[in-house]
Order: C-alpha cells, then sequence, then structure tokens
C-alpha cells in the first residue's frame, strides 16, 4: 500500500463516521491534500475540521489534468453542501507549484462562500519555496 491507500483506508474505517471534531496533523506525509480533505469531510457528522499539513511538497497528480480539475469541482462542491461543518481551519506549509496552490486556495474559498452554515474559517497557506528565495537575497 502506498501513503495515500492507508491514509484513505484510515479515513473510511467505521468507527470514525461517529468523529464531530478532527484535529489533524500530517507531517511530511506524501498524500494528496485536496483527496484528504474530501475524505474528512465525507465524515457524516464532522462540524469542526482543523488540519496542519508541514511538507515541502504538495503531492498532486500532473499527468491527468482532468481528474485534477474535477478533485478541485469536488472540493468546491462538497464544501458548500455540507450542512453539518461549523468550523474549518486549515494551514499549509508547502514548496509546491503556485498554480496547484492557487486550485487549493480557490475551490476552498468557493466552497466555503457557498455554505450555509460554516461560521469561522481560517485559511493560512505558507510558500516555503518564495520564503527559501527570500533568504538567498543578499
Amino acid at each position: 500500500d502506498t501513503t495515500d491507500d492507508s491514509v484513505y483506508k484510515l479515513l473510511k474505517l467505521p468507527f470514525l463516521h461517529n468523529i464531530q471534531e478532527c484535529y489533524c496533523r500530517l507531517f511530511y506525509m506524501p498524500v494528496d491534500l485536496c483527496l484528504v480533505i474530501l475524505q474528512l469531510l465525507n465524515l457524516p457528522l464532522i462540524k469542526v475540521l482543523h488540519l496542519l499539513r508541514e511538507d515541502y511538497t504538495l503531492k498532486h497528480d500532473s499527468t491527468n489534468s482532468i481528474l485534477h480539475t474535477d478533485k478541485y469541482s469536488e472540493l468546491e462542491t462538497c464544501i458548500a453542501m455540507n450542512s453539518t461543518l461549523l468550523e474549518m481551519k486549515l494551514q499549509v506549509e508547502s514548496k509546491d507549484n503556485p498554480t496547484v496552490t492557487q486550485k487549493t486556495i480557490t475551490s476552498l474559498i468557493n466552497g466555503v462562500t457557498g455554505n450555509k452554515t460554516i461560521t469561522s474559517f481560517s485559511l493560512v497557506f505558507i510558500d516555503l519555496q518564495s520564503l527559501s528565495d527570500v533568504t538567498k537575497i543578499p
């Protein structure tokens, strides 16, 4: 099993279906962030989701742009349609492709904007690539 498969299998375990609050930290785990968020949002009773992702690159499938676009559309729709979620806090530290980061941010914001139950939303993306470039300035 890949790390992706293991994480997704874990998130589908029946005992998680009663979870209302999830505080998750992914530390240097090579998993697709968008798919992890989708899995967590599919927990039927989830009210609070806090996710901290510390990594150097976000894993994504750049070879299949149609699948990739569908994934972001699904994330946006999933957030917008979620009727139990009240609070979402995401912090991502990454050295990822700026286009991928922009698509993730856009999908998250559009989804939250379309949601009628979320009362608290916090989103922090730290671009470690830009930070490392700044430190190289003489």
